[in-house]
């Protein structure tokens, strides 16, 4: 899928408009130049472009039946999905995406992303996704001071998504440390309160050594994790070892 496939794609998911099946249909008509003509009690009269030797194009008449309209849409499944959305737009706006797994990105990047995307999802506002979007996109040195300040519905379900994605890929890599927790009463919607938990990442990376908090922010995201997640595995031994203590 090219950006401009993929940013089409986005849209479509983003702005509400469509169903699953008809968003997915959309896709196939846009991505194939596939036009479709009429009705016919035989299907759907359908025509496309084919290039020719000469250079010039030719349009070629087909018929389609809903039936084969269904079959191709299925190789569009996984756009539906973010756990198998493993794309993202390269830029947006003249900001250029971060790595797609949050490779070289600050701990302390990583934890306003959290903060961001738990905001977005609990209140649905505006300012929340621009956070997010700004932390996963950046400006190169060479283009000034000037901030994302709006992103359209492509922008927004391709940083929702790609997030989720990261989400979801953590999860498998640092398994202790990301275990689904009990719902709490104040809580986000996934059941965390992110703030007290946020606080609580920092306390255990600095044995509660205020000293060393901005050292521990300013790491890789991935470094951090890593050592959470030995730190969570290491509580686990300990509670089997020692179940009443």
């Amino acid at each position: 899928m090219t950006q401009e496939q993929l940013r089409y794609a986005l849209h479509v998911i983003g702005c509400g408009l469509y169903s699953s099946i008809e968003g997915r249909t959309l896709m196939l008509l846009r991505f194939t130049g596939m036009e479709v003509k009429k009705k016919t009690p035989y299907g759907w009269a359908c025509s496309v472009p084919v290039g020719l030797p000469n250079g010039k194009q030719q349009h070629h008449h087909f018929m389609l039946q809903s039936w084969q309209v269904q079959d191709m849409i299925k190789q569009l499944e996984y756009v539906d999905s973010y756990e198998a959305f493993d794309v993202r737009l390269e830029s947006i706006q003249g900001f250029k995406a971060v790595d797609p797994l949050l490779h070289r990105v600050m701990f302390r990047d990583y934890l306003n992303m959290e903060k961001y995307y738990q905001g977005f999802l609990a209140t649905k506002q505006e300012r929340y996704a621009l956070g997010l979007a700004g932390l996963l996109y950046s400006l190169s040195p060479s283009q000034g001071g000037r901030e994302l300040t709006a992103i359209d519905d492509a922008e927004l379900t391709n940083c929702m998504m790609w997030y989720s994605y990261v989400k979801k890929q953590f999860a498998k890599v640092f398994r202790h440390f990301f275990k689904p927790a009990a719902v709490v009463p104040g809580a986000s919607p996934s059941g965390v309160n992110w703030l007290e938990q946020m606080n609580a990442q920092i306390r255990a990376l600095t044995d509660g050594d205020i000293t060393k908090e901005n050292a521990v922010l300013e790491k890789d995201c991935w470094r951090a994790l890593t050592e959470l997640d030995a730190k969570a595995r290491e509580a686990e031994e300990f509670r089997k070892k020692y179940p009443k203590a």
